[in-house]
């Protein structure tokens, strides 16, 4: 037990770790009620380059890491290495008393497993649970063995991990103040497409998505989910209106339909109660690695999963077609499945409250009677 107290207490240095952007809200998540406990805290990390700096030190940016599926990492693994190699030689130099590694756990585990075999004395904090659900449970025993805390999002992981030494504790998930959108009652006309969050991606989905929703009758809005595939997309949808991630209310309110690429942004179109089509155009090669890695799970799109039935059609194979979407987006038209907003958002809302996440994550460091006797 540490026994100095919290006035001799250095302030409390923290390395975070995100490696794609839908992992930020996260980071906030925790960020904020750990600031309101430790003001003078000191936090750097890896984070993308539209992240606000206000408050964070960027030690590199999470954009070299947008990588999904077998072909990207293939292509990037040296970059990958290399990063990692960087990132363990900071922390390791650096006497960070905790490091929080948000969702990626095939980056994370490794990383931290040789970070804590060369002695590393920091509180290793990993939020999203790894998805042992869908495939490799045998990954159990090794993140059990690794992290010292695990923060799941959602209600059915929580008790994933109650048979192993790993502590646990269910955070919720940063869209759980979502409402419905109240619909324009005269005028709804536009189609939104969300084509995804990396190049490779949206080069794949994008030009499907868009001849799909040329076939009708609405004016059609792409988002883009950082500034940096601004370019790419209007060079792929020319003449194409363009809004930053998620429209505002009134562009929502007017919105008959959305075509998705499946990823968090199909959790938060449920919540918002649009009518969506998912579709993931992925490489052949990805679609014989999920197969071998015999992946347990009925559906793709989360609110499938957690409502465990289908609420969004989802379209995910190598071979999808514009007309198997087509038809996908007239069936959801004609006879739209209702969205169980109660359901969805009771799999996400937790009851702990932000005291008693605070609390678990600085337990058994030496800010532990600092935070208690705050």
């Amino acid at each position: 037990m540490d026994e100095r107290t919290p006035q001799e207490l250095k302030p409390l240095r923290v390395f975070v770790l995100t490696t794609e952007q839908s992992a930020e809200a996260i980071l906030q998540r925790l960020l904020t009620p750990l600031r309101s406990a430790f003001p003078d805290m000191y936090v750097e990390g890896v984070v993308s380059s539209t992240y606000p700096k206000e408050g964070i030190h960027l030690f590199e940016t999470s954009d070299k890491l947008k990588i999904m599926g077998l072909i990207d990492v293939v292509f990037s693994i040296g970059r990958i290495l290399n990063m990692q190699k960087r990132i363990k030689k900071r922390i390791l130099e650096n006497d960070f008393s905790l490091v929080l590694t948000i969702d990626s756990s095939s980056f994370h585990l490794p990383l931290v497993e040789d970070l804590k075999k060369r002695g590393c004395k920091a509180k290793f904090v990993h939020a999203v649970c790894p998805p042992i659900w869908a495939y490799r449970p045998n990954r159990k025993p090794r993140i059990a063995n690794t992290f010292d805390l695990l923060l799941p999002l959602f209600r059915f992981e929580s008790p994933l991990f109650s048979d192993t030494r790993l502590p646990s504790l269910w955070i919720g998930h940063p869209f759980q103040s979502y409402q419905p959108v109240k619909k324009d009652p005269i005028e709804q006309n536009i189609l939104l497409i969300f084509p995804g969050s990396r190049k490779r991606v949206i080069k794949r989905n994008l030009p499907l998505q868009l001849a799909a929703a040329k076939k009708f009758p609405y004016k059609i809005v792409v988002s883009v989910a950082c500034s940096t595939l601004k370019k790419e997309i209007e060079t792929l949808a020319p003449g194409i209106d363009t809004v930053d991630k998620m429209p505002e209310q009134k562009i929502l309110a007017k919105t008959v339909l959305a075509l998705a690429t499946s990823g968090t942004i199909t959790l938060e179109l449920a919540l918002l109660s649009i009518p969506t089509v998912v579709t993931y155009k992925i490489p052949l090669i990805d679609a014989i690695a999920a197969k071998l890695a015999k992946m347990q799970v009925p559906f793709f799109a989360l609110p499938n999963l957690l409502a465990n039935k289908e609420i969004f059609i989802e379209l995910i194979h190598p071979f999808t077609s514009v007309k198997e979407v087509v038809a996908a987006m007239k069936k959801t038209l004609n006879n739209p499945q209702p969205i169980p907003f109660s359901l969805l958002h009771h799999e996400i809302l937790t009851s702990h409250t932000n005291h008693e996440i605070v609390k678990k994550i600085v337990e058994n460091t030496p800010f532990s009677r600092a935070f208690n006797e705050g």
